[in-house]
C-alpha cells in the first residue's frame, strides 16, 4: 500500500523548517501515493505569532505549493490544502471557504474559549480546570466544526489529551454522534501520528475512537502532522495496522474538495 500524508506544514507558520520541495522529495523517498501541504491558515495578529501565517503570505504560500505540484507533476501527486482553527475568528479571509484551488481543507480546535490548550506555555490551565468539562467543551466545538460543513478532514480528532489528560469519562455518546456526522457528511478523520511526538504518547485519535469510527463507517485518512521533511510518513506503519485491526480496508484521497478512497 502506498499512503498519503495530508497533514503537513511550511516555514510560513514559524514553527516549521524544510523547503516544500523537501518535504515532497521525503514523500517519493518513501514512495508515497500523494502528499498534501496544509499549514495554519492566518490567524488575528495578536494570537498568530509563531503559529501561523500573516494573512499576506496566504497567496504566497498557495503559489509556492502550486509551482511545486506543476514540478513534481510526473513524479508525485500534490495536493494543496489549508488548516484551518474552529471557531472561525472574525478577521479570518472566508473566501478560502470556496476557493477551488484547494483540495482539501482540515478544521481543527486549539482554542477552547480563548484558552490555548494545547500550547506548552498555557498547559499550567489544565490544574485549574474540571478535566471532563473540558472535553466536553472541546467535543461541542468539534461537533459543531463538522456541522458547518465548511471542512473536508477533521484534524486530530482528540488534540485534548495533547499533555496527557485523560478525561474520567468515557465520551461515548459524543465520540459516536460526531462519528455518524462525518459519516453522513462524507467528512474524513485523519489518523494523525504527531500525538506519538508528545507527552500523550498515543496516535489521534485512540484505538478506542478508531474502532467507534469504523462502526459509524466514518472516512479515515492519514497525516504525520509533519513540521520537517523528516516527520514525513511517521509512524504509519502503526497507524495502519491499527486501522486494518479495527476493520478498515481504504483510506480517503481528496482533490478538488472531493473525497475518493484508496485501498489499505
Amino acid at each position: 500500500m502506498r499512503p498519503v500524508d495530508y497533514h503537513t506544514h511550511t516555514p510560513l507558520c514559524g514553527h516549521a523548517s524544510g523547503t516544500p520541495e523537501e518535504y515532497i522529495r521525503a514523500a517519493v523517498d518513501r514512495s508515497f501515493a500523494e502528499i498534501g501541504f496544509s499549514d495554519h491558515a492566518p490567524l488575528p495578529e495578536s494570537m498568530r505569532e509563531g503559529i501561523t501565517m500573516n494573512p499576506e503570505d496566504a497567496e504566497k504560500y498557495i503559489s509556492v505549493i502550486e509551482a511545486e505540484r506543476d514540478h513534481f507533476r510526473d513524479t508525485i501527486p500534490v495536493k494543496l490544502g489549508f488548516e484551518i482553527d474552529y471557531p472561525l475568528q472574525p478577521s479570518f479571509d472566508r473566501r478560502f471557504l470556496a476557493d477551488p484551488r484547494f483540495d482539501y481543507l482540515i478544521g481543527s480546535c486549539h482554542y477552547i474559549d480563548g484558552w490555548g490548550f494545547d500550547h506548552p506555555r498555557e498547559a499550567a490551565e489544565f490544574e485549574k480546570r474540571d478535566i471532563d468539562a473540558v472535553y466536553a467543551d472541546y467535543y461541542r466545538i468539534m461537533y459543531d466544526l463538522v456541522r458547518s460543513g465548511m471542512f473536508n478532514i477533521v484534524g486530530h480528532f482528540d488534540l485534548v489529551k495533547k499533555f496527557g489528560h485523560r478525561a474520567k469519562g468515557a465520551f461515548r455518546t459524543e465520540i459516536a454522534r460526531l462519528a455518524a456526522e462525518c459519516a453522513r457528511r462524507d467528512i474524513a478523520v485523519e489518523i494523525n501520528t504527531a500525538g506519538l511526538r508528545k507527552p500523550v504518547s498515543e496516535i489521534y485519535p485512540s484505538d478506542y475512537i478508531i474502532e467507534i469510527l469504523f462502526e459509524h463507517n466514518t472516512p479515515v485518512t492519514l497525516g504525520s502532522d509533519a513540521h520537517e521533511p523528516g516527520e514525513i510518513g511517521y509512524a504509519f506503519d502503526a497507524a495502519i495496522e491499527k486501522l486494518r485491526k479495527a476493520g478498515y480496508t481504504k483510506i480517503s484521497g481528496f482533490s478538488k474538495r472531493r473525497r475518493y478512497d484508496i485501498l489499505l
